[in-house]
């Protein structure tokens, strides 16, 4: 079954922030400069992050990967301009 994931990252060296947005953003929602949604089942979410750490130097650079439970993801609030996913992947407005 497939869950929402929040992913933020913080990365020193330009090439390697633009090749990680570069895959997020083909497996989620931009939420912020380096924050995303995704919502994969748990062999996509093993697959994204392999492709993660090909990307990251892991004594440089941080990605945290944070799950939401479906309560929690049902209580999260977005507040102005906000997006998020639906069930099926098509972007939709939270309120």
């Amino acid at each position: 079954m497939a869950m929402m994931y929040v992913v933020a990252y913080d990365i020193a060296a330009d090439s390697r922030r633009s090749r990680l947005a570069t895959l997020l953003q083909a497996w989620g929602y931009r939420v912020q400069e380096s924050v995303f949604q995704v919502r994969v089942d748990a062999e996509d979410l093993s697959t994204l992050r392999s492709k993660m750490l090909a990307i990251i130097d892991e004594h440089e650079d941080a990605v945290h990967i944070y799950r939401l439970c479906a309560k929690c993801e049902d209580h999260a609030k977005v507040y102005g301009i906000g997006m998020s996913l639906d069930d099926i992947g098509l972007y939709r407005g939270v309120w």
